[in-house]
């Protein structure tokens, strides 16, 4: 693609924004599908859009025209609703006669549906996806983003010298900047021949310790790794994000059932690896009382 027409839904989000950014940079048009289209967190050169994720018509209408969707479901964990606002995706997409869909996913994506509406309506649209429009990729992280310990459920924690989160400390995670995914994203929107299917890992698979220690040298204080169980990281969410909210992001956490099939590793022909590490994004973010 050369100068392209790029529809964008999460534009004024914390995903969504940096891929706006990113591809405005790199000359093309940007269509941010929203529901607000007067919200002071749209770039101020990307063309706003109404779009309902529930309404066929309001996002066909978005898509018209367009040389690509970059598609983003929200938060929604609602019973029923996520599921719907996929197929609407998908619906739109057909009669837009989009030729380009790029899916970010947000986090792993079964092979099957698990019975959660919110895990289901990403198995569904991923699935159905290729199907749909000519060129169709998949994109999601291979772990955490590292912006959840920023967050401020995360940030007065870590400048008080906790990094609590609900992962075993001996785990090796490779964190990922959301800025290394929207580039990920952003590439693969205009490649030539882009890939069914994209993994972003961070640059360094940290263990707790490891991670606590890279933020302690960041930010100049000491920082220590605790896990903390699911229960515990929905009381920390439920504050900001809600309770219906924090309890689906905390159950992504809960311990897998006894004799539940581990979560394959992806395959390595399908990972790339962002450059961000850690430390680096740690010391440019703004952290409470710095």
């Amino acid at each position: 693609m050369n100068r392209s027409t790029i529809v964008v839904h999460g534009a004024t989000g914390a995903q969504g924004a940096p891929v706006v950014s990113r591809l405005l940079a790199a000359g093309h048009r940007v269509r941010a599908a929203v529901r607000d289209t007067g919200s002071a967190r749209l770039h101020p050169d990307a063309e706003a859009v109404f779009a309902d994720l529930s309404d066929v018509p309001s996002l066909t209408a978005a898509y018209a025209g367009a040389d690509a969707v970059v598609v983003q479901l929200p938060l929604d964990f609602a019973s029923g609703r996520a599921v719907a606002q996929a197929e609407a995706v998908l619906r739109a997409l057909e009669d837009a006669k989009v030729p380009r869909a790029v899916f970010n996913a947000g986090g792993p994506v079964p092979a099957q549906p698990v019975g959660v509406p919110f895990v289901d309506a990403r198995v569904r649209l991923a699935a159905r996806l290729p199907e749909t429009v000519p060129s169709a990729t998949v994109i999601r992280p291979a772990a955490t983003y590292m912006e959840n310990l920023n967050a401020p459920w995360s940030a007065a924690r870590v400048m008080a010298g906790e990094l609590a989160y609900p992962l075993p400390a001996d785990l090796a995670v490779p964190w990922l900047a959301l800025d290394d995914l929207a580039a990920a994203v952003a590439d693969l929107v205009t490649a030539p021949s882009p890939p069914p299917l994209q993994v972003v890992a961070g640059p360094a698979a940290l263990t707790g310790d490891q991670a606590a220690a890279e933020l302690a040298a960041a930010l100049g204080r000491p920082v220590r790794w605790t896990t903390v169980d699911a229960a515990e990281y929905e009381r920390m969410l439920a504050p900001h994000l809600g309770g219906e909210t924090a309890a689906g992001i905390a159950a992504a956490y809960s311990q897998p059932p006894a004799g539940a099939s581990a979560r394959p590793a992806p395959d390595p022909s399908t990972i790339r690896v962002g450059t961000t590490t850690l430390r680096e994004w740690a010391a440019r973010r703004d952290w409470p009382d710095r």
